[in-house]
């Protein structure tokens, strides 16, 4: 128990520092975001890999964007692609959660993490600066944000690669390569 709470309290993102092992990588992640009857709901794919000859098992923290802009976060469902396991979380918090992956030597992982939270303004976020806390950039990462044509997203915190619009929606993209997160992803919106 002693654990879990100095874990949430260091709210690190995807890893507390000191159960870090050098062989565990996190090198991508392909995400979707979507802005929605008055939720902020995220949906990505967490690729890991490790680059040791000894099989890896951790546990991660993934957080939640805390604010009073925000309400509660629900709909929480994980997926490991490598074991076809829903039960990944060990405890969660309106901070975030602890959730358990392994690695085989050499391996790689997927993990499908998706959730929604309840937006009280018009502003949305998503956590990404506590992937500095690898210390290595992400190879690549791939973001979408769907939001139907009635909500105009005045600024994000990193300006979109591109965008397009159907007749009931818009659609934003980015990716990054090489890609080390100075701030986290921010939309603000009107309606």
């Amino acid at each position: 128990m002693k654990l879990i709470r100095y874990v949430i309290l260091c709210s690190l993102s995807l890893i507390p520092d000191f159960l870090f092992s050098q062989d565990l990588r996190f090198y991508r992640e392909d995400l979707t975001f979507e802005i929605k009857n008055g939720f902020f709901k995220v949906d990505g794919i967490y690729n890991f890999c490790n680059n040791g000859n000894m099989e890896v098992h951790q546990v991660l923290f993934y957080p939640f964007p805390v604010d009073s802009l925000y309400g509660a976060v629900d709909s929480v469902n994980t997926f490991d692609y490598n074991t076809g396991s829903t039960n990944l979380i060990l405890n969660q918090t309106d901070k975030g959660f602890l959730f358990k992956i392994g690695l085989e030597p050499y391996g790689t992982g997927k993990y499908r993490i998706a959730y929604r939270q309840k937006l009280l303004k018009n502003k949305a976020e998503y956590i990404l600066v506590t992937t500095q806390k690898w210390n290595i950039p992400f190879e690549n990462a791939v973001y979408k944000l769907i939001a139907p044509v009635e909500i105009r997203i005045t600024s994000a915190s990193y300006n979109p690669d591109s965008a397009r619009q159907t007749n009931d929606r818009t659609t934003y993209y980015w990716t990054k390569m090489n890609f080390m997160p100075d701030k986290n992803m921010i939309f603000y919106f009107k309606q």
